[in-house]
C-alpha cells in the first residue's frame, strides 16, 4: 500500500513553500526597487559604498586579470595581472567625490604565477624588461559623469612611469550607471576611458578604456546608515601600447579581463598579492596610512 503523507505534514510543506517563494518575489522586488532609485546622488553614493567608504576611512581592493594582446584578429595570452588598491574618498561637490589613490600591479607568468622580468612580444619577437608598477598617492575624481583634463607628469607619480606614458595632457571620461537588480544583488556599471596627448596639437597616443560591474547585497545596500557595503566586481580593459612594450609601428592594443573584490585590509586581499608585495613593496603592507599619504600628487 502506497504511504502517505499526513495532511498535517503537507500543510505545512506547502505553506513553508509559499512563504519561501513570496520571500524570494518580495527580495526580488526589493532590489528592482532600490535599483530604480538609483540615480543622481543616489547612484553617486551606492557607487562609493561599493567601491569605497562614504566616511573618508581608508578601504582596499584587488584584482586578478589576464592580459592578452591584439594584432589583426589575433589574440596572444601575455600575462596575468595580480593587483592591488588602497583608496581615501572624499566628497567634495554634492555630485563628486575626490578619491587619494595608490595602486600597485605585478604582472606574472601565466603559468606559474610566478613575477615577470622579461616578456617575450608577439610580431615583433623582442624580450623586452617588464617594470615594476607602483602608482601614487595620486588624486582621481569621480562622478556619474565626469568629462575632465590633467595633466600627466611621470616623474611625480612614479619612478619609472614614464615606460607606462609620456609626459601629455590626458582627457578622460568617466561615467556611473545605470544600476539593475538580479536576484538579491544590485550590479552597477563604471565606465573610464582616457585618451593621452604628449601634445595637444597632435593625435592621441596611448588610450585606456575601462567597463567593470560592481555587485553588492540589496540588503546591505538598502541600509543607507551605512559607509561601505561588500562588494566585488568583474573587469574588462582595452588598451593602446605601453612605452615599455617597444610595439612602435604595430597596429594593436591590449585587453585584460577579471574580477576583484573591496577589502576592508590588506589581509583580505589574496595571498599571491599580498606575497609579490612583501617581496617589493613592504612599506606599503606594514603602514599603508603612510603610504597612502605620502607625497601626494594631484
Amino acid at each position: 500500500m502506497a504511504s502517505q503523507m499526513p495532511r498535517r505534514a503537507y500543510l505545512k510543506g506547502m505553506l513553508s513553500s509559499l512563504a519561501l517563494s513570496a520571500t524570494v518575489a518580495e527580495s526580488a522586488t526589493n532590489a528592482e526597487a532600490l535599483a530604480s532609485r538609483l540615480v543622481g546622488k543616489a547612484l553617486l553614493d551606492a557607487f562609493v559604498r561599493m567601491r569605497g567608504r562614504t566616511d573618508g576611512k581608508t578601504v582596499f581592493g584587488w584584482l586578478n586579470a589576464t592580459r592578452s594582446t591584439v594584432i589583426d584578429g589575433d589574440i596572444v595570452p601575455l600575462c596575468g595581472v595580480v593587483a592591488g588598491a588602497m583608496q581615501r574618498w572624499e566628497r567634495i561637490a554634492e555630485d563628486r567625490y575626490e578619491v587619494t589613490d595608490l595602486e600597485i600591479a605585478h604582472y606574472t607568468d601565466l603559468a606559474t604565477g610566478e613575477l615577470l622580468d622579461t616578456v617575450k612580444m608577439p610580431q615583433t619577437g623582442r624580450t623586452v624588461q617588464v617594470p615594476r608598477y607602483r602608482f601614487g598617492p595620486t588624486k582621481v575624481r569621480f562622478a556619474v559623469a565626469l568629462d575632465e583634463w590633467e595633466e600627466f607628469e611621470p616623474v611625480k607619480v612614479a619612478a619609472n612611469a614614464s615606460q607606462f606614458a609620456p609626459r601629455s595632457s590626458v582627457h578622460l571620461v568617466r561615467s556611473i550607471g545605470p544600476a539593475w537588480a538580479v536576484g538579491d544583488d544590485v550590479l552597477l556599471r563604471a565606465d573610464e576611458y582616457g585618451r593621452v596627448y604628449p601634445d595637444r596639437a597632435k593625435p592621441p597616443t596611448v588610450f585606456y578604456r575601462e567597463w567593470m560591474i560592481w555587485r553588492a547585497a540589496v540588503a546591505a545596500l538598502a541600509n543607507a546608515g551605512t559607509p561601505s557595503v561588500a562588494a566585488n566586481y568583474s573587469y574588462s580593459a582595452l588598451s593602446g601600447w605601453r612605452p615599455w612594450m617597444q610595439m612602435e609601428g604595430i597596429k594593436g592594443h591590449t585587453a585584460e579581463n577579471g574580477i576583484g573584490a573591496k577589502a576592508e585590509r590588506w589581509s583580505d586581499c589574496p595571498a599571491q598579492f599580498l606575497e609579490l608585495t612583501r617581496r617589493l613593496h613592504p612599506d606599503v603592507l606594514d603602514n599603508p596610512e603612510r603610504a597612502l599619504n605620502g607625497s601626494l600628487r594631484k
